[in-house]
């Protein structure tokens, strides 16, 4: 007989998994609950990508359903692929001396069905952040367009705000400037959903993962020592332009309405439960849902290209340009262009973004 999806032992909870857009606070909240002295969260894996390719072996034709022409059907197979993957996580866990484990990937957003299927027991954690400065804190770290964090934001921010409705028991929701400006009592609600005790190492991550050989800086290039900084809530006042902001404003204003922020006030946090929580439940979320029917949060948007299985039928594969030489140009583009568009990618964001909007890139 088939096996359901592996249950956690008894007397173990279920992992805790932190989702959320890049650029949202994801990192900071792995820090401070990777310092419990319960729970480990590694460095992010996007270990989900890896079981979508057991899933459908990629570029391969004949890729898809290798397991179930060796007899395996799916419910088993997902129990396979849990019980490995919870041997990984748990090998961390326990050299750390920590009894349960988690995983905090911003890409695992597109996966949560998966992960809820392979880990019926998971606890999830969505962390949202004011469009302004989610968008800045990208286009400052990353060497992309403004354009294509300002669609990142509002795809990601959906889709955790949509599964959060989905699975209501399982799910919580908390703002990154709540954790920053009220850090205790956040935490201690977030701590309390989790069915874990309080303990006062989550308010000391710096010193705690400070003082562990580990890989610094953390991801995001994010300083495992450093202290939970105020500032950063309204850094992107000086870092948005007057056109930047606008764009967002024209985008998201409603979304940010709807998570309780003014897209032009980086003060104003408005309260989310009627209930005086800092910490959303699933079932909170889904009544501010039903307040704002205009934004249709109930509906799934576009899935990113690398978070879908590789069917050979869709995709094909593309030399990458050498280490260092950033994105191939195609050798259709006249010379001159293409020697402007290398000294481009060499300035400083803020100056790149201006020079290339005129553009349309």
């Amino acid at each position: 007989m088939a096996e359901a999806a592996v249950q956690d032992p008894a007397g173990r909870r279920g992992p805790i998994f932190l989702v959320g857009g890049m650029g949202s606070g994801t990192t900071l909240l792995r820090l401070m609950l990777d310092s419990h002295p319960h729970i480990a969260i590694p460095h992010e894996t996007g270990f989900m990508r890896a079981y979508n390719a057991h899933r459908y072996v990629p570029f391969k034709w004949s890729g898809r359903g290798w397991a179930h022409r060796l007899g395996w059907e799916q419910p088993e197979f997902d129990a396979a692929m849990a019980a490995f993957y919870d041997t990984l996580f748990m090998r961390y866990a326990t050299q750390h001396g920590k009894r349960r484990w988690g995983d905090k990937t911003p890409l695992h957003t597109w996966h949560i069905d998966g992960m809820r299927r392979l880990f019926p027991a998971a606890q999830f954690i969505a962390i949202v952040r004011h469009p302004c400065a989610s968008i800045a804190s990208n286009t400052n770290r990353f060497r992309d367009p403004f354009d294509r964090f300002c669609i990142h934001y509002g795809r990601y921010t959906r889709e955790v705000v949509r599964q959060a409705a989905r699975y209501p028991k399982r799910f919580s929701l908390l703002r990154y400037e709540d954790l920053v400006l009220r850090p205790e009592p956040t935490m201690r609600e977030l701590l309390k959903r989790l069915g874990e005790p309080w303990a006062d190492e989550v308010l000391a991550h710096h010193e705690v993962q400070g003082k562990r050989k580990l890989i610094r800086p953390a991801e995001g290039k994010t300083n495992v020592a450093d202290p939970i900084d105020v500032s950063r809530i309204s850094k992107w006042t000086t870092q948005l332009d007057a056109d930047e902001r606008a764009a967002i404003r024209a985008s998201y204003d409603r979304l940010a309405e709807f998570l309780g922020y003014d897209v032009d006030d980086p003060a104003v946090l408005a309260p989310l439960s009627d209930k005086g929580r800092i910490v959303l439940t699933g079932w909170e979320v889904r009544r501010r849902i039903r307040a704002f029917p205009d934004l249709d949060l109930r509906a799934r948007g576009p899935i990113p290209r690398n978070e879908q299985l590789y069917d050979p039928r869709r995709w094909t594969l593309t030399e990458a340009p050498p280490k260092g030489a950033g994105p191939a140009v195609s050798p259709a583009v006249p010379p001159v262009r293409r020697t402007a568009i290398k000294v481009v990618r060499r300035l400083p964001p803020r100056l790149r973004r201006r020079v290339v909007r005129p553009f349309g890139h």
